[in-house]
């Protein structure tokens, strides 16, 4: 008969181990204890890329504000065992996603085509289901320094927050402030939100904004109709890396 302690950041695990039989006892703080999404990950991708998806979707679990997850990576397959308590639906739905994020111009719309030659890209307006047609990104996840949801007070509505980085905050200032030289009503001075090529907002750059300056805030406000948890996973999406290699998940258990 004896006693093992097993020290591991952040928890204290104790093996009581009588008659042959081991007893974990799980301090609160251990990370993981719930359920697991096993996420399938592209066939063909490398040992160093499924190592990679698996340190960011650690991170998206992270960034959700419960707790951290145990992750275990093994060829074509990551499996995430989320803290205790944690939302698996909300997870899945999360580590399921590539989360590409790109500020695009939009350079027309289906009844406004503007220069064919700009367009790289049709996507759907999110409210009016008309194609907008959006030039190549301008800004991305690499230049997004932190996100948080937010619920506004005013409107009610679910909120995400983004900051810049400098490099960010440049971009977005050349971005808005081409936008801004166009006419109101106009569908080029639109900027389109996109994350894994589905529009989330395509907002019109305000009369305020003067062209070729554009908005030089470090920050931003992306508003979708989220509900709080659409805008908690956009927020942990958008502020980490995307995954290098496509991923579903294949099963909550």
């Amino acid at each position: 008969m004896g006693l093992v302690l097993l020290i591991a950041v952040p928890a204290l695990v104790l093996v009581l181990v009588a008659a042959g039989a081991a007893v974990w006892l799980l301090w609160p703080g251990r990370a993981g204890g719930g359920e697991t999404v096993v996420v399938r990950v592209d066939s063909g991708a490398s040992r160093d890329e499924v190592a990679e998806v698996a340190e960011i979707l650690a991170e998206r679990v992270r960034e959700m504000g419960e707790g951290d997850p145990v992750v275990t990576a093994d060829p074509g397959v990551v499996a995430v065992e989320l803290p205790r308590g944690a939302d698996s639906e909300a997870a899945a739905d999360l580590l399921g996603r590539r989360g590409v994020l790109a500020f695009r111009p939009v350079v027309g719309t289906g009844a406004q085509a503007g220069d064919p030659a700009d367009a790289e890209l049709s996507l759907p307006d999110p409210d009016t289901g008309q194609d907008l047609h959006l030039g190549p990104a301008r800004l991305g996840n690499a230049e997004v320094s932190a996100a948080e949801a937010a619920l506004d007070e005013r409107s009610g509505q679910w909120t995400v927050n983004v900051t810049f980085t400098d490099g960010g905050r440049e971009a977005w200032a050349r971005l808005t402030g081409e936008a801004a030289c166009r006419p109101a009503g106009d569908a080029r001075r639109r900027v389109a939100i996109v994350v894994d090529e589905e529009v989330v907002s395509a907002p019109e750059v305000g009369p305020e904004t003067a062209c070729d300056v554009g908005l030089t805030d470090a920050a931003t406000v992306l508003s979708g109709r989220f509900t709080g948890d659409e805008a908690r996973a956009l927020a942990s999406l958008v502020q980490v890396d995307p995954l290098p290699v496509d991923a579903e998940v294949a099963e909550v258990r």
